[in-house]
């Protein structure tokens, strides 16, 4: 450990202490051993070296804000974005690709979730969100129990040490997960990335239920039809801004339903505070809601015949001109978003198509 004066010099107070320089070495045996009682070495364990020191920032030495942004930076420094404390998962966004949502990473979370490992995987949202499913699930099983049973099910809870287990003989079945954030920060990914998580978890529940998944089949699934609503609230809800490439100039409440043996059923989405005044007007910078230059950029012949569009390009339209920006810095092409939102918004049901006007 090296502590440096960095207070000397100037005309302050401090003028005329001179600089120096200590070096203090620890040796981690030595300090623990029996007749050193006074001495604490904390969160120290020879066989696992964590990034920042902790998992989780309550296991700090000392919990105040210097202490606190040094470890998410050591962690931000080495690809770590995720960092708990207590209950809440802090997430800072990498703005770039990581190998962090991967099915085999998936499966590790909810593995642990299933079989209760001793040693916790790391933070994540898949982490946050299991724990969420299974507090749900015990809830379910909870209810449905009879008095006894019930207060059997509580008993074994609280033996097996199951994170999220309550001393209470009641838990409850609805569970919320908030993602909350500046702009940027990442809420509208990390979201997507929750409701992957419990997509999947919901076919391992058909599975399991001894239901076939066939891939050639032309329903869509419920899963399916809850990711793919995503596409269509981006195009129509969000927007470039001075700092974000993709902001969500709306809020949204996401109900998920999910029968008791976990499979899930169906959702619904209310959406509020939709920036309106951006349709007539954008700042510098800055650009008109995602659909109009999806739909310019990708338009047929056909389409620019069918709405008269002729060869008018972006800048034809005040609707969109006003700002002088027309792309995006993320490398996210308006065209394929525009395809993926169509294909979204078509789906096929007992072989009809099913088109959702907005």
């Amino acid at each position: 450990m090296h502590r440096s004066n960095e207070i000397s010099g100037g005309d302050g107070y401090y003028a005329d202490i001179e600089p120096f320089e200590i070096v203090l070495t620890i040796d981690i045996e030595s300090a623990e051993r029996d007749e050193l009682v006074d001495v604490k070495i904390r969160d120290h364990d020879s066989t696992k070296q964590v990034v920042g020191g902790v998992d989780d920032l309550i296991g700090l030495t000392h919990l105040h804000e210097p202490a606190i942004l040094h470890a998410l930076r050591l962690r931000y420094d080495s690809d770590v974005i995720y960092t708990s404390t207590g209950p809440i998962l802090i997430a800072i966004n990498p703005f770039k690709s990581m190998p962090l949502y991967t099915d085999e990473v998936m499966e590790q979370y909810r593995l642990q979730g299933e079989l209760g490992f001793v040693d916790r995987l790391p933070p994540h949202a898949y982490l946050t969100a299991d724990d969420a499913y299974r507090a749900m699930m015990r809830g379910i099983e909870m209810n449905l129990a009879g008095g006894a049973a019930r207060r059997e099910i509580a008993k074994r809870r609280r033996a097996t040490e199951v994170k999220g287990s309550s001393d209470d003989d009641e838990t409850p079945m609805n569970q919320s997960i908030l993602v909350s954030g500046e702009s940027g920060a990442g809420k509208t990914v990390t979201t997507k990335i929750v409701l992957n998580y419990f997509a999947m978890l919901s076919k391992i529940a058909d599975q399991r239920a001894g239901i076939e998944i066939n891939p050639d089949d032309d329903q869509v699934r419920v899963e399916q039809q809850v990711l793919d609503s995503n596409p269509i609230l981006e195009a129509f809800g969000n927007a470039r801004t001075i700092r974000n490439d993709n902001s969500s100039r709306f809020g949204k409440y996401i109900d998920i339903r999910f029968t008791p043996a976990g499979k899930l059923t169906g959702a619904s989405i209310d959406t509020y505070l939709l920036e309106k005044v951006r349709l007539i007007h954008q700042t510098e910078g800055e650009r008109n809601f995602h659909v109009f230059y999806q739909f310019l950029e990708s338009a047929s012949e056909d389409e620019r015949d069918e709405y008269f569009l002729g060869d008018m390009q972006l800048e034809d339209f005040a609707l969109v001109n006003q700002s002088g920006t027309y792309d995006r810095r993320d490398m996210v092409s308006d065209v394929d978003m525009h395809t993926e939102m169509m294909d979204a918004m078509v789906s096929r049901l007992n072989n009809f198509k099913l088109f959702v006007y907005l």
